[in-house]
Parts: structure tokens; C-alpha cells; sequence
């Protein structure tokens, strides 16, 4: 066969065997990108741990919080402990140790032959910090004076009278006869007081580091709480004035079941036959009475009562919440729920409403 001139001088065809060097380079070559492969792949899987664990070691990282101080509460306690035994001490008594304990700068009472004031109670009814680690605790002690300290108080004038004795009974103390009259005297004690963070709370040392001040008794406040109710409707006799006047004789004498008077579901304990007899001196509401009241009307009354009993008569205040039910009034509970503005401000975080709390004279720790 006849070739044409460019077949003739076209190169050959490689030949289809690869050399060693070939293989070597391929062997190379997948060497190098089963490697990439698997980098890659260690990378992923080292992204995607770094992507869980940072946000959750984020969120779970312990805050570190500074320790909240102990709750340092007034040495009230100590105050009223110090006042019992000074009030009764002697230079050589038998308390005088203990005062000595307690106050060691400070000098016992010297009585005067053998007038002794009895000393019946004593109760700290104010704290205030002083600064540093001193509080004024001022102390009310209730005390049978002998007749002599009770003649020497007569003799002042009002002012200083007020201030001693500051709340005489009217008649004498039982026991003591007409050697002795109660009256209410008040101190004030300087205590200095140190408490350490390991103590949680606990006092380390306690000092009174001055005598007692005898001070006037706290001001009474004048008129009454304007956030309460007022019970300004007077009820007159009818229906109303009798079911209170039969459940309040159940409830104190025991003559009778108090329970018929109460709502359903509702349940007051009695305290028990204390009283032989009550009477009804006045009753008022909070607003109008209606007269032909819906099932579940409510009225607000308050029932200013004299209860008798083989020592005397005793006056008694009872605030009571009435429902209507079938045409007639009911026991719903035996004190009045708190007014509209004293709720808001005494409900719990939760926002359930709890009943108000006497208020102390003092917000510096007072009991």
C-alpha cells in the first residue's frame, strides 16, 4: 500500500506500557490527595465540635458572684436582757456579775433602803444604727413602782411625769396592793455589736458601753390610717344587727352553734366559752346597706361589743365581712380584707395578695 507523505512522517504513537517513573508520580499524585481528603475532612469535624462546644461552654461557664453580707439584725435581745438585770441589780447583788459581764463600765443601781421596783416585762420597741458598730436600742420596761418612787412621781411636773411613767395602770398591780402602781418607763442603751462574714450573722462580741437614758415614750400617732376603711353607716336594729349579735354570743359564750351563722365552706375557730354574756353597743358598714340585697352582696361592718366574764366587762372590737345568700346575711370571715391601696402595696412577688401586717413603730429593726 502507498503512504501518503504525511502518514510517512507522522511520530509514532506512545506506547501504551507506562514507565516506572510514571508510576511513581501517580502513586504520588493520590498519595497527596487522599491526604488533602482527609484534612479536609478532620477540619470539618473540628468545625463543626468548635460550633457546639463554644456557645454551650458560653452559656455553661460558672458567673462568679460576690457572697451577699450577712443579714445583721439589732441587738434587741441583748438590750432588753441587760435593762431586766440592771433594773434589778446591785452594786453587790446577785445580778451584779452578770452586768459586770455585759457592761463592764457600767455602774449598778444603788436602791434606797428596801423600796425595790418590781420589774414585770421588758420589750425593745425601737433600733436605731448609730454608725459604725453601735445601735440605740430604747427598751420599755413595765414596773410596779413602791409608793415611795410613786409619791416622788406625783410630785413632778407633767411633762416629767409623762415621760417616767408614761403609762400608769388605773389600779393596782394584783398582789402588790396599794404598795405599788404599774407604770411604763423607757431606756435607751448604746450596744455596740461585731459580727464577722464566718459568723453568718451570728454576733462575735456584744458590749452595752454606756448606762441607760431614760427617754420619753414614743409619740402616738394621731388619727387613724387613711389607706383603711372607715365604718361610717351606722345599722340600726333588723336582721343585720341580729345575726351578728347571735353569732358573736355562739362565737365567745359557746350558747349555740356559731357555724350556722358562717357561709358555706367557710370555717372560723372559736376560741372557746370564754365570756358569760355579750352586748352589742354599735354597728356600723362602709357604705349603704341595701335592703334587698343580691346572693353574693358584700358588706364590710365593724361590731364594738362589751363582753362579761366573772372579772369584769371587757370592750372588744370585731370587724366582720357579710354575704347575702338566699335573702339573708351570712358570716363570710371574721376580719375585713385589706382596702384596694394597702393590697397593692403588701402583695407577694407572685402577685397573690397576703393579709396586712401591724406596722412597727420603727424600721430600724424594730420587734
Amino acid at each position: 500500500m502507498h503512504l501518503s507523505p504525511s502518514r510517512r512522517d507522522r511520530a509514532p504513537a506512545p506506547s501504551p506500557i507506562a514507565s516506572d517513573g510514571d508510576l511513581r508520580r501517580a502513586q504520588h499524585r493520590a498519595s497527596v490527595t487522599r491526604a488533602g481528603i482527609w484534612a479536609s475532612l478532620a477540619a470539618g469535624w473540628l468545625g463543626l465540635a468548635a460550633a457546639v462546644a463554644l456557645p454551650q461552654f458560653a452559656q455553661g461557664a460558672p458567673v462568679i458572684q460576690a457572697a451577699a453580707p450577712p443579714t445583721i439584725a439589732p441587738p434587741t435581745g441583748y438590750a432588753e436582757q441587760f435593762v431586766q438585770l440592771w433594773l434589778r441589780g446591785t452594786p453587790d447583788g446577785q445580778t451584779s456579775d452578770a452586768l459586770r459581764a455585759m457592761a463592764p463600765t457600767v455602774d449598778a443601781p444603788r436602791p434606797a433602803g428596801l423600796a425595790r421596783a418590781t420589774v414585770e416585762k421588758v420589750v425593745a420597741v425601737r433600733s436605731v444604727p448609730m454608725g459604725g458598730r453601735t445601735w440605740q436600742v430604747t427598751v420599755a420596761a413595765t414596773m410596779v413602782l413602791p409608793a415611795a418612787a410613786q409619791g416622788d412621781a406625783d410630785a413632778q411636773s407633767p411633762a416629767q411625769g409623762g415621760a417616767q411613767d408614761s403609762a400608769q395602770g388605773r389600779g393596782a398591780q394584783p398582789g402588790a396592793g396599794a404598795q405599788g402602781k404599774l407604770a411604763v418607763r423607757y431606756f435607751a442603751v448604746p450596744v455596740q455589736m461585731v459580727r464577722s462574714t464566718a459568723s453568718a450573722g451570728a454576733p462575735d462580741a456584744l458590749s452595752v458601753v454606756a448606762a441607760p437614758a431614760l427617754v420619753a415614750a414614743p409619740p402616738v400617732l394621731p388619727g387613724a390610717d387613711p389607706v383603711q376603711r372607715s365604718y361610717a353607716a351606722s345599722i340600726g336594729d333588723g336582721p343585720i344587727r341580729q345575726t351578728v349579735t347571735d353569732y358573736l354570743t355562739a362565737y365567745l359564750t359557746g350558747r349555740g352553734d356559731s357555724a350556722r351563722y358562717l357561709s358555706p365552706s367557710v370555717r372560723v375557730p372559736s376560741p372557746g366559752a370564754v365570756y358569760t354574756s355579750i352586748a352589742l353597743d354599735t354597728l356600723a358598714a362602709t357604705g349603704p346597706v341595701p335592703s334587698a340585697p343580691a346572693d353574693g352582696a358584700v358588706l364590710e361592718v365593724q361590731a364594738q361589743i362589751r363582753a362579761t366574764d366573772a372579772i369584769g366587762e371587757w370592750p372588744l372590737s370585731y370587724p366582720l365581712r357579710l354575704q347575702a345568700r338566699a335573702g339573708r346575711w351570712e358570716i363570710a370571715a371574721l376580719a375585713p380584707a385589706a382596702s384596694s391601696s394597702a393590697a397593692s402595696s403588701s402583695s407577694s412577688p407572685s402577685g397573690a395578695s397576703v393579709s396586712p401586717q401591724p406596722v412597727p413603730s420603727s424600721s430600724n429593726g424594730v420587734r
